[in-house]
């Protein structure tokens, strides 16, 4: 009885596990549950540090994004540019938040790390020539913030131009990777064999 609930607690530690860290890969991997922000809808226009927004299939879940230098939410569609020009940091925060998915645009060929409330993730290659599209999953903390830097591990520079494309997302259903499901497997057929041995000595 022992084995078989420790089992199925390796087996449930392991599917939570996945569940919660954060991932992040490049390009735009739309989320059933992403929606785009938009600005004002009925919020103060403007520039300012924080500016804020709404999604666009829920007006009254309003988003919060705040940078290093004074930025301004323009253009409708979720576009958030530094009123000098440029900037290097952008924080956005939502409760719930789960998942972002944003395209940076850059001046020049750099570096950005994305950081939320269980730690930061690698460094990804952003090009100063086009557009920089990221999808971050398994965000906790309701915040995800991103760094740029001109060289690999060097001092947050500003190339980032505007971010453009945001879309947020709240909790959804955790799909296990295949590691996850071989370990599930392995789980079970455990506790089958530990049943059908219990069985036989009968």
């Amino acid at each position: 009885m022992k084995l078989k609930a420790l089992l199925v607690g390796v087996v449930l530690a392991s599917v939570f596990t996945s569940a919660s860290a954060l991932s992040v890969v490049t390009g735009n991997v739309p989320q059933i549950d992403s929606s785009l922000v938009f600005n004002p809808c009925g919020l103060a226009p403007g520039a300012g540090n924080p500016v804020f927004g709404c999604l666009n299939d829920n007006q009254s879940a309003v988003a919060t994004l705040s940078s290093d230098e004074t930025i301004d939410f323009s253009g409708g569609q979720a576009r958030v540019e530094a009123v000098d020009g440029l900037y290097s940091t952008l924080t956005i925060a939502l409760n719930p938040l789960t998942t972002v998915i944003l395209n940076i645009q850059a001046s020049d060929d750099g570096f950005v790390t994305f950081t939320d409330g269980a730690g930061t993730s690698g460094a990804f290659a952003i090009d100063g020539n086009g557009a920089n599209f990221f999808t971050a999953t398994g965000i906790t903390g309701n915040f995800l913030t991103f760094h740029t830097t001109l060289t690999f591990g060097g001092a947050e520079t500003d190339i980032v131009t505007d971010v453009r494309q945001i879309r947020l997302g709240g909790p959804v259903a955790a799909i296990p990777e295949p590691e996850t499901y071989a370990l599930m497997m392995a789980g079970l057929a455990a506790i089958g064999f530990i049943g059908r041995r219990r069985k036989t000595r009968k």
